[in-house]
């Protein structure tokens, strides 16, 4: 499973409607599989952002780095270490997203799996996330994907903006 995050953090290899996820059932969850481990390490990644879902979330489908800042963020003043976060992305924003400190920052630690131009990247998020027990931040129903998409089915964490700024739902 290590090995699959690995190369899923490295973009290489390779349904019904989903439960609204709450906040304070990821944070105890999170909470719980940190704590909870007798003897190991807690796994690297807790948190995949569907990076594009979360970048076009607008009404107009521009792609906007700002809004992986901003959810990044959200998390991490929840709890959620940023070192703890990937980003899965399609490498043709490579030059959008590095083109800011916090972005160079973010690619610089490892923080995005860049996924391979002309890819499906909701597979690599979806098994990312299944292989490493992460939650997934994402709008997408991943419908075209039910089979893939089961192991994480109840982790998946709803997301909306008011402006700039980021919020998930209390409950």
């Amino acid at each position: 499973a290590a090995a699959a995050a690995a190369a899923a953090r490295r973009g290489a290899g390779s349904g019904p409607r989903l439960a609204l996820t709450s906040l304070p059932a990821m944070q105890a969850s999170l909470a719980g599989s940190a704590a909870g481990r007798s003897g190991g390490a807690a796994p690297r990644v807790l948190l995949v952002v569907d990076g594009a879902n979360v970048a076009r979330f607008r009404q107009d489908g521009s792609f906007r780095p700002s809004a992986l800042r901003a959810c990044v963020e959200f998390f991490a003043r929840e709890g959620v270490p940023e070192a703890r976060v990937v980003v899965t992305l399609s490498e043709t924003h490579w030059q959008t997203v590095v083109a800011d400190a916090w972005g160079k920052s973010l690619d610089a630690r490892e923080g995005v799996a860049w996924t391979p131009t002309g890819t499906d990247d909701d597979l690599f998020t979806i098994q990312l996330a299944a292989s490493s027990g992460a939650w997934v931040v994402t709008n997408d129903r991943f419908e075209n994907h039910p089979a893939w998409a089961a192991p994480v089915r109840g982790r998946l964490v709803r997301f909306a903006f008011a402006g700039a700024s980021l919020f998930v739902p209390a409950a």
